[in-house]
């Protein structure tokens, strides 16, 4: 067989050159690695618990440190890059080094700690029945710090008794241990809207009390409604203080029957001058300076205005001057229920028709009769079926009687002089009566006649320079209605 060709030679300078380039390879790769700080041979994973890490890092021998750097010269040097020093997590940066905008410091668990509070503040509701002692008793001061606090409140509070709803702000020390009781700093209580009184403890353990007074201004405020059931649940809800709607009630009884003459979808409508305190708070409810009603659902308008003329009472009149008194009012109660006409009608005791001569309104026990008109008492006691019963004489002619009364008004007696709107006696079902009502008549000249329907009176009116102010105080009183305020209704 052939025998193969012989191997070439290789040059000398070739074999001198691959080790060479050998050598300076190895030695750029040593290098780098020397320069890199490089993890222990058995570093722990994430997952080593750290007991188990330092053992194995105690256990494991360290190489020991180079003392000479290894001789590479006349070899290629590799590109340096220098790198910022390794800085571990436990120790401190070289001077000089900026810090991490959120590095924070060291967490103090025991800064998360509430503070004990020492002082705090309460607010009490006044109820119905409430004293100062009981509230204060109440909060669990001491008898000794409670009596110290009321008697210097007496000096300002002057027997005034602490009004249903009002609140009271209290400043008070909580106990310093388990034996002791809350110490009471200070209080705040409002009497009466233009009263504020302030109690404070001083630094010896006294107590010492100052009154603020504050202003009172007058603001104009209206109201409207439309009459949805009762006339007065209406004026309730739109927000008409009973007081007023009482004086309304008593300027218009001359005229309107409350009974009858007022339907659903009737308009009412006040203007109203309240005080109030420069801070907001209401002083009085108010009284009327104008007020108008319909009747018959909407048939008839009633507008009254206030006016004191230059001699007499104030009181109200028509626009057109007249006054709303007339001499005898139309009913003697305000608001009540008719329950029995007059004129012929089947007798509810006796059982047979015959004349009823007055009109029958039914009332609760106790409710106040009024007189209707200025006069002379002409009979006060028991009267046949009217059991107790009163006559008044108002002259001309004209006398008025009440019947079935639970009792007499003190003063009510013959001969005695009574004026419009007294109280005359209470209702009752005395005589021959099935229930608590009053029994109501008007006599002319001797004669029954319908309380209801007859006019009996005539009425005053304004004249000459009363009449030409009243005028002027009606423009006003128009002018600031369309512009006040209307009242929130519920």
């Amino acid at each position: 067989m052939p025998l193969a060709p012989p191997a070439r030679a290789v040059p000398a300078w070739m074999k001198l050159g691959a080790g060479l380039a050998g050598a300076g390879l190895l030695a750029a790769i040593g290098w780098i690695v020397v320069g890199q700080d490089p993890a222990p041979p058995n570093r722990p994973s994430d997952d080593t618990p750290p007991t188990q890490a330092a053992d194995a890092q105690a256990a494991t021998p360290r190489p020991p440190a180079p003392t000479e750097a290894p001789d590479i010269a006349g070899l290629p040097q590799p590109d340096v890059v220098d790198l910022p020093p390794t800085v571990h997590a436990d120790a401190a940066p070289p001077p000089g080094t900026p810090q991490a905008a959120d590095a924070t410091a060291p967490r103090d668990d025991d800064g998360d700690k509430p503070e004990p509070m020492d002082r705090y503040e309460a607010t009490v509701r006044v109820e119905r029945g409430d004293t100062l002692e009981s509230i204060l008793r109440d909060m669990d001061f001491a008898p000794e710090e409670i009596r110290k606090a009321a008697a210097a409140l007496k000096p300002v509070l002057k027997g005034a008794r602490l009004p249903v709803g009002e609140a009271l702000t209290l400043q008070v020390r909580a106990p310093q241990d388990n034996d002791s009781k809350p110490t009471l700093q200070a209080l705040v209580i409002r009497p009466e809207a233009r009263r504020e009184i302030t109690l404070e403890r001083d630094a010896d353990g006294t107590y010492s009390a100052t009154q603020r007074t504050f202003e009172v201004v007058a603001k104009l405020v209206r109201a409207t409604g439309v009459v949805k059931g009762s006339l007065r649940g209406s004026a309730d809800a739109a927000g008409i203080p009973p007081s007023v709607l009482a004086e309304m009630l008593r300027a218009f009884s001359w005229d309107v029957n409350f009974q009858y003459d007022v339907k659903g979808g009737d308009r009412f409508a006040v203007l109203i001058e309240q005080s109030y305190t420069t801070d907001g708070r209401l002083v009085s409810p108010g009284r009327v300076l104008w007020a108008q009603i319909t009747t018959g659902g909407g048939k008839n308008t009633f507008n009254i205005y206030r006016f004191k003329p230059g001699r007499g009472a104030e009181f109200f009149y028509y626009g057109n001057g007249q006054s709303v008194v007339k001499s005898l009012l139309r009913t003697p109660m305000g608001l009540n229920r008719l329950s029995s006409g007059f004129g012929m009608r089947s007798h509810p005791i006796l059982g047979f028709t015959a004349m009823h001569s007055g009109v029958d309104f039914a009332a609760p026990y106790g409710t106040p009769i009024l007189a209707a008109g200025a006069g002379t008492v002409a009979q006060a006691g028991p009267y046949a079926g009217y059991g107790n019963y009163v006559k008044i004489d108002h002259g001309g002619g004209i006398a008025t009687a009440y019947g079935h009364m639970a009792r007499y008004a003190p003063g009510i007696r013959p001969g005695a002089r009574v004026h419009q709107g007294q109280v005359v006696g209470f209702v009752g079902s005395t005589g021959m009566s099935t229930g608590p009502h009053l029994h109501y008549e008007l006599h002319q000249k001797g004669r029954p006649v319908n309380p209801l329907t007859a006019r009996a009176s005539q009425r005053a009116g304004l004249a000459g320079k009363d009449l030409e102010r009243f005028r002027a105080l009606v423009a006003r009183t128009d002018r600031a209605r369309d512009g006040a305020e209307l009242i929130a209704t519920r």
